[in-house]
């Protein structure tokens, strides 16, 4: 009973610093790999479409700017910065 009560203790010490820790490491993955941080950004103004006009009207617009199909190929392939450079190709990373 005494280890369950430590264990519990420490988990709950624990979660501030994992929230904290998750920051910090949202804010390094944008610093380390801006391939990755620019698909975010469309990826969020996608999400302002899908809070603003809802889900069918991001998915079409999505669909329409970068095909679901295409999107897989040059992740596979290219990775995050062969999909960042496809967007700055397109002009669709404002």
């Amino acid at each position: 009973m005494k280890y369950a009560s430590a264990i519990s203790a420490a988990a709950l010490a624990a979660l501030p610093c994992a929230a904290f820790s998750q920051a910090v490491t949202i804010a390094d993955m944008n610093a380390q790999d801006p391939c990755r941080a620019e698909v975010s950004k469309f990826e969020q103004a996608i999400g302002f479409v899908r809070q603003n006009q809802g889900n069918q009207a991001a998915q079409d617009l999505k669909e329409k700017l970068l095909p679901a199909k295409l999107e897989n190929e040059l992740l596979f392939k290219e990775g995050y910065c062969g999909l960042a450079r496809y967007l700055r190709d397109k002009k669709l990373n404002r």
